[in-house]
């Protein structure tokens, strides 16, 4: 293996493309022949070691040549950073409200406080809206930074970005577009549910306080937890099509049968959480064991909780449910065969 064979293999080593690699190492080696073809002519003898040694030391590092052809990195590039930090303050904006009202609800529960032990419920409050926008913040980083390897960026551009024709104004919203936030929000408040419910699970409870000290009561039993892994993998399939979906930008026979099969497995699971043991610890022995509620309060709450979750889960099912049939529908509707 002569010099030149040598360096361009030293390139290749530093090249970050998948595609495209070999071709790059044959255009680069096509080059520096030519270059040293004619550099030898220009000097009216052979080429020899010493005119390759002097061609590449012009030439540049293996290491520099390989920077000209790799793609520049970014974690979040620069089309879609509009979108993450438009992203990034909706989801900080809805956690911050939550979390306000759940600590507004916390104080107003309480019996009169004295200046610290407010002034200590406040901090853990603020704290905790802290933690949480942090993980929300890691979880939108992991999702675009994704989206950045997997979706062209020529499909992200603002509003402002896009060439704009008066035309458009006559043109009917097309029936199997996918508008660019739903697929997104979709992904990263998946990816927010997927982390709270299986590493954070001690978040999900009825806060309290007693005496100078906070507790919890756990909301979830331990036949949700069963049904978690099922549930994970209807997330990991729902924030799958919405990848697809992000990247083709419409619906198409597919996709639509993929979301049919995933809501279908979600009714599933749902139609067994809510005919199997109930998944909320809250009952009325587990809120007359919190010393807040006295027996007659804690027997209505705790019937009204069971009897709300599973009306939740019910109507979650239904809307579901409805949701298969218009796309069932749609499917039945808009095959080529129909139509023809």
């Amino acid at each position: 293996m002569n010099l030149l064979d040598r360096y361009v293999t030293e390139v290749g080593k530093h090249l970050l493309l998948v595609k495209g690699h070999k071709d790059i190492e044959k255009e680069l080696r096509s080059t520096l022949e030519d270059m040293l073809e004619d550099r030898a002519q220009k000097a009216g003898r052979t080429s020899d070691e010493a005119m390759e040694m002097e061609l590449l030391n012009e030439y540049g590092s293996p290491r520099k040549v390989a920077a000209t052809y790799n793609p520049q990195l970014y974690l979040i590039g620069p089309h879609m950073f509009p979108f993450f930090l438009l992203v990034l303050k909706i989801v900080t904006l809805v956690i911050t409200t939550v979390l306000l009202i759940l600590t507004g609800l916390k104080i107003a529960t309480m019996s009169p406080m004295a200046g610290p032990e407010f002034a200590k419920t406040i901090g853990e409050g603020l704290l905790g809206i802290i933690s949480a926008i942090i993980a929300a913040f890691g979880n939108i980083v992991l999702v675009f930074a994704i989206l950045e390897r997997v979706v062209p960026a020529i499909d992200f551009k603002m509003d402002e970005e896009k060439e704009w024709d008066p035309a458009s104004l006559k043109q009917e919203t097309e029936p199997d577009e996918v508008k660019i936030w739903e697929p997104i929000l979709a992904i990263i408040f998946t990816f927010i549910a997927l982390s709270i419910f299986n590493y954070n699970p001690q978040l999900i409870g009825i806060y309290t306080f007693s005496g100078d000290k906070w507790s919890i009561i756990p909301i979830l039993t331990e036949a949700f937890f069963r049904w978690l892994p099922w549930i994970n993998i209807g997330w990991v399939f729902e924030i799958i099509l919405n990848g697809v979906l992000l990247r083709m930008g419409h619906w198409n026979m597919p996709t639509r049968i993929a979301s049919v099969g995933i809501k279908v497995f979600q009714i599933v699971i749902g139609t067994f959480m809510l005919t199997g043991p109930s998944i909320l610890a809250v009952t009325p022995k587990s809120l007359l064991a919190s010393g807040i509620f006295d027996a007659d309060s804690a027997q209505i709450l705790g019937a009204m909780a069971q009897n709300g979750v599973r009306g939740l889960i019910a109507l979650i099912i239904f809307i579901t449910g409805v949701d298969v049939i218009k796309t069932v529908y749609k499917l039945i509707t808009q095959s080529p065969s129909v139509k023809a």
